[in-house]
């Protein structure tokens, strides 16, 4: 059987700084893709602050590889927009959203506050649907 190959291809990986995120971003530029690996920089908490999206960046450019770092947060409309725009000025084009982005608030429902139930939905629920929104309408434009 043959390898799935994503050459020419541009992908953009949101919550791409370490786990499952690095490991699509990774897997993608190997295959080929020119890939923008998103993350705020947060824990998996939500968080804190860094620059882990650009050590995807660097592991994927040691190995030859194709990558640019994004720190938008994916639940903000705008900054989602300036995302999916970052792929289409960089590489011309955008073919691929993967939605990976999140945060967990581990506790069960009679111990979890208000503002941890607002947290979890605005990055899983409008974190999806904003990079979602600016690339259909990318797609849209291109065709």
């Amino acid at each position: 059987m043959s390898e799935l190959r994503f050459d020419g291809r541009v992908v953009v990986v949101t919550g791409a700084g370490r786990g499952l995120g690095r490991a699509y971003a990774h897997l993608l530029a190997e295959r080929g893709a020119q890939v923008v690996v998103n993350d705020l920089g947060v824990s998996v908490t939500g968080e804190g602050q860094g620059r882990d999206a650009d050590l995807t960046v660097d592991l994927i450019t040691q190995r030859g590889g194709e990558a640019v770092a994004n720190y938008e947060n994916v639940a903000d409309f705008e900054g989602a927009g300036r995302m999916i725009a970052q792929a289409v000025d960089t590489y011309g084009k955008l073919d691929v959203l993967v939605n990976n982005a999140g945060i967990v608030r581990d506790s069960a429902i009679w111990n979890m506050s208000e503002s941890d139930f607002d947290a979890v939905l605005n990055v899983h629920v409008k974190g999806t649907w904003a990079p979602c929104h600016w690339a259909a309408r990318a797609w849209r434009d291109r065709s």
